[in-house]
């Protein structure tokens, strides 16, 4: 299996916390991550979120990145596309593959808060448009010595892009799919595709399923695409210590992503279709998440089984955790990332992923 973290850039309601500690922190676990060997790092872009995700622009922290790690592969996950210039996105790509070494993974995306959309005078019901637009003339401007592009939401005219990329024909891309038509566009085009915990495994696999038997029928050109499941995790000595110390993390971290505390006066965080009363009250109960492996919580030995069992499941070739969710310590999340390093990579690195129903490219 590939393994990675995702960050979410969690401040919540620590008011003594400055935002200097904050990023600085965050490099820490990642440079631990990469010291690891670890496969990639992720990072969420979000506005005006009240503490719960604290990177505006994911481009500025991974140029910071960049210089601090030497073999992890670093991206967003995601760009929110219709918040962007697209054209300012390719230079911005090209500028980061040349920081990384070619070390640039790259994850796009619709977004999911309606008041960042009100407060950018987007139209949040024509997301879905206006990323699919922009993703048509990102890839434009990096495959051609010259292009043009004139649709409904963006025009761009003879762009020639100064910056050569490192990754050729440009950097592995990455597409949350929560609906029939991106996951048609991240199959049917060789995108790595990510599920996270909100819908739950079984609407997971359905997604897969239908994103792999798109990928069968277009055999699109290039490497195989990942198929990628992220969860919050935390490790610890014992079960016991898992559950004890984690369970308060857990049920704040939903509380400020599913509850109004997360956007009071803004509104929805728009999970709201997913996050109805019957499903977050699933996701509050921490033993019922734990067992439906939205929750990967325990010792080692434990999680190991843990994660097995979700990317069998799932049929899923990666495994991106979050370490540092809720009101975790430093303290607590390094040492979850050191046991996951020092006792779960080496089992997972022998999983044979052949077996987890991925249809190969040549089948």
């Amino acid at each position: 299996m590939k393994l990675g973290l995702f960050d979410h850039m969690q401040k919540h309601d620590k008011p003594t916390l400055s935002y200097v500690e904050l990023y600085k922190s965050h490099l820490e676990v990642l440079e631990c991550a990469d010291q690891a060997g670890m496969d990639f790092y992720f990072i969420a872009e979000h506005h005006f979120d009240m503490g719960f995700s604290e990177c505006p622009s994911p481009g500025a922290f991974l140029g910071a990145a960049s210089q601090r790690t030497k073999n992890i592969r670093l991206g967003p996950l995601v760009y929110v596309l219709p918040l962007w210039n697209p054209i300012r996105v390719a230079e911005e790509v090209a500028l980061l593959d040349n920081l990384t070494q070619g070390r640039l993974e790259c994850g796009f995306g619709a977004g999911i808060g309606p008041f960042t959309f009100a407060a950018y005078n987007i139209p949040w019901e024509q997301k879905r448009e206006m990323t699919l637009e922009a993703l048509q003339i990102i890839r434009g401007i990096w495959t051609h010595e010259s292009f043009s592009f004139e649709g409904r939401y963006f025009k761009c005219k003879d762009i020639d892009s100064s910056i050569p990329l490192v990754q050729k024909p440009h950097p592995p891309l990455w597409m949350p799919t929560r609906s029939k038509d991106s996951i048609e566009e991240a199959a049917s085009s060789g995108i790595s595709t990510i599920q996270w915990v909100p819908a739950g495994m079984k609407a997971a696999r359905r997604a897969f399923d239908e994103y792999r038997e798109v990928y069968q029928r277009s055999r699109p050109v290039g490497p195989k695409p990942h198929i990628g499941l992220m969860r919050e995790i935390y490790v610890a000595e014992s079960d016991k210590q898992a559950r004890t110390e984690g369970e308060f993390h857990w049920k704040n971290f939903w509380e400020r992503r599913g509850g109004a505390r997360t956007y009071g006066a803004h509104g929805s965080t728009g999970l709201s279709t997913i996050l109805d009363g019957g499903r977050r009250g699933e996701l509050m109960d921490m033993d019922h998440s734990i067992a439906e492996g939205s929750f990967i919580c325990g010792a080692p030995e434990t999680v190991v089984g843990q994660l097995k069992k979700i990317a069998t499941e799932a049929g899923a070739d990666t495994f991106l955790g979050e370490f540092t969710f809720g009101g975790l310590t430093q303290k607590q999340s390094l040492n979850s990332l050191r046991l996951f390093a020092e006792q779960v990579m080496p089992e997972l690195r022998k999983f044979d992923i052949d077996a987890l129903n991925f249809p190969k490219a040549d089948a």
